[in-house]
């Protein structure tokens, strides 16, 4: 393949990952027509939240998905998602048209969700890797970033779709939106973006490029001779000789470092049997559970404060902070890693992980109020975005390339298990402070005890961080002693 082609290719693969995020998006936008769904069939909300909870579990089929991706190549991969994600949501559209029915089995509404929801994982992760195969290692990051910043944005412009186009003036009676119309509409977009992935995606043959080899192996850009000099030194002066000399000392120093710690390639089944991955995983269920609850369930909180007529904004404002998020995590990883190339890659996770306790402990003590509620659901849904990009790098620098789709796919699965657990524990707390006889709860104890929760295991997180920081620390020592 030459140049053209392959820089078309990369191009292209980008765009079919950013369509795939965007339509992906819609498994964390499930508060757009959550109280329509709950109106329409009737549910409680421990209902609601285990169909909500069914779409968080597809998450966890992205190890799966990656396998598929790395062994069988991303077209079957797209191919798969074709078919599932179709199905779930026509399923999802005959439900709508037999209420009835559905109305006492909602189990039967989960498993089409799930399919819906499995089905996408196909589609986020085929692209995602074989962008990060086709870009230059030192733009991972940024890529990832970008393509992620269309999960974060979809729920934003799902919900102005669905509020411009399916409320129809029904604003206080939710079950007469047009839900079934809606979810005709997820599935054709779906349809055509898969089938645009069968057809255009491929991994186009690896050609090394001088970037890359810079970024890989600084110490080969120049010919060392016997004495330490470069042949770019002999040919200058004396002044410039001096002055690239400190340049290349402290360059030395840090190439050293890489050289010294090759990068490993594991599969996952090498991956789990290394102690950093646990950490990682664990890091990840809270992570997820704590942010992605509250985002799911963000209207239902607005109205136990009994301020739901302001509930409207909330979808778009947190998808468009999360998309924001996954943006700025992809750069700044990229930027600290080429200014700091030694730097421990688990601090990443630091900074967002303090964040989540403090924001924790306002919600605690101020779930009723107004600005409390965006000020935390901003502050989350930014450091939320950024965890994605930032957990893809991590993995990327600890396990390789090679069998990124499977690694990443199985780090992914704690997204869901995170989700499906804690929006349990979310439904539960609901549900034993709302008054008998009546399907929703008012006042700060619905949602109090559910955060105090949050903040303790914010804090175990935490500590998981430093534990695996040290993990990361203990093994560069290792390697620049031997």
């Amino acid at each position: 393949m030459n140049f053209k082609s392959q820089q078309l290719q990369k191009y292209v693969s980008l765009s079919i990952g950013i369509l795939g995020s965007l339509i992906a998006g819609i498994v964390y936008g499930f508060n757009i027509y959550a109280i329509s769904l709950k109106r329409t069939f009737n549910f409680t909300q421990s209902e609601l939240d285990n169909i909500a909870s069914a779409g968080d579990l597809g998450i966890p089929m992205s190890f799966p998905a990656g396998v598929i991706v790395d062994r069988f190549g991303p077209r079957i991969a797209c191919t798969v998602s074709l078919i599932l994600t179709t199905m779930g949501f026509l399923l999802m559209l005959m439900a709508t048209e037999f209420r009835l029915f559905f109305s006492s089995k909602s189990w039967l509404l989960c498993a089409f969700y799930f399919l819906a929801s499995f089905g996408l994982r196909f589609l986020v992760i085929a692209p995602k890797v074989v962008c990060c195969k086709l870009f230059d290692r030192k733009h991972v990051g940024k890529v990832l970033g970008l393509v992620g910043a269309f999960r974060g944005i979809s729920p934003a412009i799902f919900s102005a779709i669905y509020r411009g186009l399916f409320v129809q003036g029904h604003i206080e009676d939710a079950e007469n939106q047009k839900l079934g119309e809606f979810m005709i509409m997820l599935a054709v977009l779906s349809a055509c973006i898969n089938l645009y992935g069968v057809v255009m995606l491929k991994v186009a043959p690896e050609e090394t490029s001088e970037s890359d080899e810079t970024e890989l192996s600084p110490v080969r850009r120049s010919d060392i001779d016997a004495n330490g000099a470069t042949t770019d030194e002999k040919s200058n002066g004396p002044r410039e000789k001096e002055n690239k000399q400190k340049m290349s000392d402290t360059t030395a120093l840090i190439a050293d470092k890489i050289a010294r710690s090759p990068q490993p390639e594991m599969n996952c089944l090498q991956m789990i049997k290394t102690s950093g991955f646990y950490y990682i995983f664990i890091i990840c269920i809270i992570f997820a559970g704590t942010c992605g609850t509250l985002i799911n369930n963000i209207t239902i909180v607005v109205k136990s404060a009994r301020i739901d007529p302001y509930s409207l904004p909330f979808p778009v404002v947190i998808s468009i902070c999360m998309s924001l998020g996954q943006l700025l995590g992809g750069t700044v990883s990229d930027f600290i890693i080429q200014k700091w190339p030694d730097v421990l890659r688990g601090s990443f996770l630091l900074f967002p992980g303090i964040i989540f306790i403090i924001s924790q402990i306002t919600l605690i003590f101020y779930n009723q109020s107004l600005i409390c509620l965006i000020f935390s659901s901003v502050i989350l849904s930014l450091l939320f975005g950024s965890v994605f990009p930032l957990t893809n790098v991590i993995v990327l620098r600890y396990y390789g390339m090679e069998h990124f789709g499977q690694n990443i796919g199985l780090i992914a699965a704690s997204y869901g298990i995170g989700m499906v657990l804690f929006q349990t524990l979310f439904a539960s707390n609901y549900d034993t402070y709302t008054s008998s006889g009546s399907k929703d709860c008012y006042g700060e104890m619905c949602t109090k005890w559910y955060f105090v929760l949050m903040t303790i295991i914010c804090s175990c997180a935490v500590f998981l961080i430093f534990c695996l920081m040290k993990i990361e620390r203990d093994q560069q020592q290792e390697s620049l002693k031997s």
